[in-house]
């Protein structure tokens, strides 16, 4: 059943793309395109800043040093997010698989565990203040929309209460509470019963976090909002390279809740069609020409696919640098007779 409804949200999104594409001028948008020439390769270099940020928000939430250089969390996390944008699993694929590339870096299960799910908290939180942010950028774009001003406030005071309940949740304990919540409809889980242990040192591994680090917990979610402001430069430096530029209240709009849209396609494999519906979408409410939106929603695409292969190329080299690690025969220390 699960199989079939990620079929028809697949088919929906791409027939939702074929129709915003059978009304464009694609003439006018392979032309647009056509305008980035060697250029192309620059409008790159933001989303690489972003996953720079991105890692060091991940770093903070580490509560001691790690046996795990930046370098080699930077490669770790880019293998987990090609997972994610990949696979349609609700992110959950490529969390799993960072933790298990540190733990062959010697960091333990508890401590990369924890860090995935504080992780994940910092970065849900930044992406909803920066969310409101767009929304009051929403506003200031679209004029006097009733509408269009109604939604915005009901995502700002969604936003808030999103933010307030995760940090409630995360303090009081994340699997603790869904501990109790099976507990209360009386579901008896093998897979928890039998890790129960585990997962309650977990639990309180996070709860101590934020009791005894929280300045790291602050910077985490300030370098992942900085990242999520740097990925608002995308549509804007391409936007300029097309010779349609846009503003940075537009640009921000756009770019924030294109990530609510990719996010509503997560079932989907690469948020396919479901993306780019979103972006033209979006685009038109914020006022960009459709050339721009339509072109934009295809970089975006290819840029994804560039670094999903980069990202898989890493896991492989990671995989097979530490398999051969594993197995180098250790060198005997010679000793003074």
């Amino acid at each position: 059943m699960k199989l079939l409804w990620k079929k028809l949200a697949l088919l929906l999104g791409l027939a939702l793309l074929g129709w915003y594409l059978s009304q464009a001028d694609l003439k006018s948008v392979w032309e647009s395109m056509g305008k980035l020439g060697w250029l192309a390769p620059v409008a790159l270099i933001p989303y690489f800043v972003v996953y720079l940020f991105d890692c060091l928000g991940w770093r903070f939430t580490f509560a001691k040093d790690l046996a795990a250089s930046y370098w080699t969390l930077f490669r770790v996390r880019w293998s987990g997010e090609a997972m994610n944008n990949i696979l349609p699993s609700a992110y959950i694929g490529g969390e799993a698989l960072k933790i298990y590339l540190l733990k062959k870096h010697g960091v333990t299960g508890n401590a990369a565990t924890s860090s995935a799910v504080v992780s994940k908290t910092a970065q849900t939180i930044a992406q909803v203040l920066y969310i409101v942010v767009a929304s009051v950028a929403f506003m200031y774009v679209g004029g006097d929309n009733p509408g269009l001003r109604a939604g915005m406030m009901v995502v700002l005071t969604g936003g808030a209460i999103v933010v307030a309940g995760l940090l409630w949740i995360q303090q009081r304990g994340i699997f603790s509470t869904l501990l109790g919540i099976t507990n209360l409809l009386r579901l008896k889980l093998a897979v928890v019963e039998k890790h129960r242990e585990k997962i309650q040192e977990v639990d309180r591994t996070i709860t101590g976090f934020y009791r005894d680090h929280r300045p790291r917990f602050f910077a985490s979610v300030s370098s992942y909002f900085v990242g999520w402001l740097v990925d608002t430069l995308e549509i804007y430096l391409v936007a300029h390279l097309l010779g349609m530029p846009i503003t940075l209240p537009q640009a921000i709009a756009v770019e924030a809740f294109t990530s609510v849209a990719k996010m509503m396609g997560m079932w989907v494999p690469g948020a396919i069609g479901v993306q780019e519906s979103g972006i033209i979408m979006l685009g038109k409410l914020a006022g960009l020409p459709e050339t721009l939106c339509i072109a934009y929603a295809l970089l975006r695409r290819a840029r994804e696919v560039i670094f999903v292969l980069v990202g898989w190329l890493l896991f492989y080299t990671e995989e097979a640098s530490l398999k051969a690690l594993k197995a180098r025969p250790e060198v005997a220390t010679p000793t003074n007779s």
